[in-house]
């Protein structure tokens, strides 16, 4: 349903926009040129899925200065997309590479928050862990520790990609972000296995899906359970709350707070 509420939207924007007015400008050759729009087209494609993977990340612990960015981005994002459809690729691709550049500070941000947490997550569960004395509960431990170090490598190449390869940078930050989940995952798999292994055979489970873990976890003290409920979720790339934060900056756009645009849709 939100697909399809997003299209719509789209086209009464398109409908609504005069033809002459983008960012005062007419068209020109360059901007219907056939490679301006086989690089709009891929730029497009390449936000989309930039978007989709921080989304729940930004939507489940994203403080004002990070929504706020995130904001702006998906506003950018829309206004790229309209462009497009009215044929103005020259402007379009402009605002696609406005929306990477924020996404790349966004992504940047983020990687760090993602290492901050594993790290301690890590550190915290270490001792128990280790006091346990059992190989699979350290096992998972050092999985976290090792996929926690090869998030930082792809982190420091992305950081040494030359500074105009926006959409590379933030496919290696891609993968440095699901090396950093997959840290968190594996700092609470030890923590839960630790805790629960004299409870019940955890070693009949062999597949550890979502909800077998959200179980456990809540199964956890109420101090530690809601914290490690959101972990869980984000470490899955879900969202907690039942509507993420770019649905809801789509459902109501308010594309007149950019301010190559401010005048145009301030007007009655």
């Amino acid at each position: 349903m939100m697909k399809y509420q997003k299209i719509l939207l789209l086209i009464c924007i398109i409908f609504f926009i005069p033809p002459n007015y983008v960012l005062k400008a007419q068209r020109t050759k360059s901007s219907t040129n056939s490679g301006e729009q086989r690089f709009s087209e891929k730029g497009l494609r390449d936000n989309r899925h930039f978007f989709y993977f921080i989304n729940p990340t930004l939507s489940n612990f994203g403080d004002i200065d990070d929504t706020a960015l995130f904001k702006k981005a998906i506003q950018r994002d829309i206004i790229s997309q309209i462009l497009y459809m009215k044929f103005i690729f020259h402007d379009s691709f402009t605002e696609i590479r406005k929306v990477q550049e924020i996404l790349i500070t966004l992504y940047t941000k983020t990687i760090i928050k993602e290492h901050e947490t594993a790290k301690k997550l890590l550190n915290n569960y270490a001792p128990e862990v280790i006091k346990s004395n059992k190989y699979i509960n350290k096992h998972y431990l050092e999985l976290g520790y090792k996929n926690l170090v090869g998030s930082k490598q792809f982190m420091v190449m992305a950081d040494n990609f030359k500074e105009n390869l926006f959409s590379l940078k933030l496919y290696q930050y891609i993968k440095a972000i699901k090396k950093a989940k997959l840290a968190k995952r594996y700092a609470i798999l030890s923590l839960l296995f630790t805790r629960f292994d004299k409870k019940r055979d955890l070693k009949n489970y062999k597949h550890y899906n979502f909800d077998d873990l959200e179980k456990l976890i809540l199964e956890m003290d109420q101090d530690s359970k809601e914290n490690l409920l959101l972990l869980h979720y984000d470490n899955y790339y879900k969202v907690k709350d039942k509507v993420s934060f770019y649905d809801k900056i789509w459902l109501e756009p308010n594309l007149q707070e950019i301010d190559e645009y401010k005048e145009y849709f301030n007007k009655k």
